[in-house]
């Protein structure tokens, strides 16, 4: 089998558990040259930027595992087997109680091509009701809601740096200056 310039000689699951599988594929690289080259697949992401009629983002305060540090970062989740509105809706509510009736999609973009099959799906959401979360165990954030403008500042400082919201966020600035909030 062949990916471009790569021959795939084979290929075995190296790891497997209910987030992420790794495949570890025995390669002839671009060069002709024998490799392993390693590929995690972490399902699907679907990110989302709550803006309610004030102009203010809701935006997650959680404590991050894998970086042992606490991170600002828009509601977003991992999803296999739903559609990603679907999936971006679902982690709405769940982690902030909030149910949106307008949805614009912001596009799609790999998280790390190099290593990961994983694509966020990116929304604005507008016109909010906002009700209780019903988070998972493992979940423990807060809620804060501030200016969109001053959430793309943070962005710019460096105060928020996980991918998914700075990609988000930024997109969602931009998608506004161009076309408004159109409140309904």
């Amino acid at each position: 089998m062949r990916r471009h310039l790569w021959t795939i000689l084979s290929e075995r699951i190296a790891f497997q558990n209910p987030w992420i599988r790794v495949v570890e594929y025995d390669v002839l690289r671009p060069d002709g040259q024998p490799g392993l080259y390693g590929v995690i697949d972490a399902g699907h992401n679907a990110g989302v930027v709550a803006v309610d009629e004030q102009d203010r983002v809701a935006l997650l305060r959680e404590f991050v595992f894998p970086v042992d540090r606490f991170l600002w970062q828009i509601p977003s989740g991992q999803f296999r087997d739903e559609g990603p509105e679907a999936a971006a809706a679902r982690e709405l509510r769940e982690e902030t109680g909030i149910v949106a009736r307008s949805w614009t999609s912001l596009g799609t973009a790999h998280l790390s091509a190099g290593i990961s099959t994983q694509e966020t799906h990116l929304f604005l959401a507008r016109d909010l009701c906002v009700g209780e979360a019903d988070r998972e165990p493992t979940e423990t954030m807060t809620v804060s809601w501030l200016p969109l403008e001053d959430a793309v500042h943070m962005c710019l400082r460096g105060e928020i740096t996980d991918a998914v919201s700075v990609m988000g966020l930024l997109k969602a600035f931009l998608w506004i200056g161009r076309h408004g909030l159109e409140r309904g």
